[in-house]
């Protein structure tokens, strides 16, 4: 019996070590602080949902920004609930080849990634356009280039949005 008690002490000596050891190199969560920009535009009373999605795309068609995607948030409320719900998407657009170099530049420009414009209802039954744009001063510190394909497609998504509101095609 006596050596099975030294026995489980060894094991425990050896493991105290190894789980203060792993405690100690655990990863953390680094953080860094960006300056949130939210672009938000009203769509016009006569313009439809429909037709501001309709621009929306287009729009980003003529900029070469690829949609990739679109969550209609609204119809998992319903889902969910059982409940109508205000119409709320969020569409997703990318181009690759400026994504691309800004993750050379910096990893965390993945947070930008896709470029998301919402269109949503709010409970008053207006209908808006808003985006997060990019932080301008982790712009600025990119190579030029980089730095320069970043803008084009904040000003492209500005102009989606201003195309989506007024219905422009």
């Amino acid at each position: 019996m006596n050596i099975f008690r030294l026995y489980i002490i060894a094991l425990l000596l050896v493991s105290v070590p190894q789980f203060a050891l792993s405690a100690e190199t655990a990863p953390s969560i680094d953080y860094t602080d960006v300056k949130l920009q939210i672009a938000r535009i009203r769509i016009q009373d006569n313009v439809s949902f429909d037709d501001a999605v309709e621009s929306l795309k287009l729009r980003a068609n003529q900029y070469n920004l690829k949609f990739v995607g679109v969550n209609q948030l609204y119809k998992e409320i319903e889902a969910l609930t059982g409940k109508p719900s205000k119409r709320i998407e969020i569409f997703n657009f990318c181009d690759g080849l400026t994504a691309n170099k800004m993750l050379a530049a910096d990893p965390k420009m993945i947070a930008y990634m896709p470029c998301r414009i919402a269109l949503i209802e709010d409970k008053d039954g207006k209908r808006w356009i808003i985006s997060m744009m990019m932080d301008i001063k982790m712009i600025q510190a990119m190579p030029i280039e980089t730095r320069k394909s970043a803008e084009h497609v904040m000003e492209a998504m500005k102009d989606m949005m201003k195309a989506a509101s007024s219905g422009d095609l």
